[in-house]
């Protein structure tokens, strides 16, 4: 029986905090939803990404108390943009020890901010157990880890034009591409056939260590959660993925489907 990872908004237990984990890309310009009726804590996103990818994972811990989350507090995570950036904080929350649920669905909103208070957030696990690093991903090539990437198939194949300045195109060799978009439907995440059907197609061995992947780590762990709900038990995501490969000179890549 898989512990629960997501739930729907109307069915968020009492005692969970709700909280709001949106980050937008910098050229998106269209207003975003409001918040979910009962939100008590915002994540400032933005300051996470300001972390370089050696700090992220402690930074996100500063971040995490400066918005008022407890560590033993068990939590709700969803975003207003559509389970975009909510997956990745709720990575990082989990990584943390922290028990944490995506929301899937959305329900009443409240169109005011909440405003919360510091505090100290309390990390009880060690985040490196769900994150990999380059070193470790440098390692993995050529295992039977399997390193699978999230980003679009244009960009995964080199045929698309990074976004980032001085970033190579193209994707980490013997990587495997499943778009983040195939993975839902709408405001939800794709039940466990449908998932299962495509890993199945991608052949993606569940029961075999996976890193997954994509431009910075964002929907990379959309697709961590993908994979935990089909049952698979080491998933690490690559927090600095392509936005720290793709500039590396040094770093081996692959172009092509």
């Amino acid at each position: 029986m898989l512990a629960m990872i997501s739930l729907h908004a109307a069915d968020i237990p009492n005692g969970y905090d709700l909280i709001d984990a949106t980050w937008v890309m910098p050229t998106r310009t269209d207003p975003l939803d409001d918040y979910l009726f009962g939100t008590s804590h915002i994540v400032d996103t933005d300051a996470i990404k300001a972390f370089n990818i050696a700090q992220r994972l402690s930074g996100a811990a500063k971040v995490f108390g400066l918005c008022g989350l407890r560590g033993e507090q068990p939590v709700a995570v969803y975003d207003r943009v559509g389970l975009f950036s909510a997956p990745w904080v709720w990575w990082m929350l989990r990584s943390h020890g922290c028990k944490a649920v995506l929301v899937e669905g959305w329900g009443d909103t409240v169109p005011k901010s909440p405003k919360p208070t510091a505090s100290f957030f309390g990390s009880c696990a060690n985040p490196a157990l769900m994150n990999a690093t380059k070193e470790d991903v440098l390692a993995a090539l050529g295992t039977e880890t399997q390193i699978i990437d999230a980003r679009p198939a244009a960009r995964f194949a080199g045929d698309a034009e990074e976004p980032r300045p001085n970033c190579r195109a193209g994707h980490i060799p013997g990587s495997v591409n499943i778009p983040f978009p195939t993975l839902k439907s709408g405001r939800s995440f794709h039940d466990q056939e449908t998932l299962w059907d495509l890993f199945d197609e991608q052949e993606i061995d569940l029961n075999s260590p996976i890193i997954t992947t994509c431009g910075s780590g964002v929907t990379a762990s959309g697709l961590a959660f993908a994979l935990t709900r089909c049952g698979a038990k080491n998933v690490r995501v690559y927090q600095g993925s392509w936005a720290e490969w793709g500039p590396d000179d040094s770093l081996p890549i692959e172009t092509g489907q």
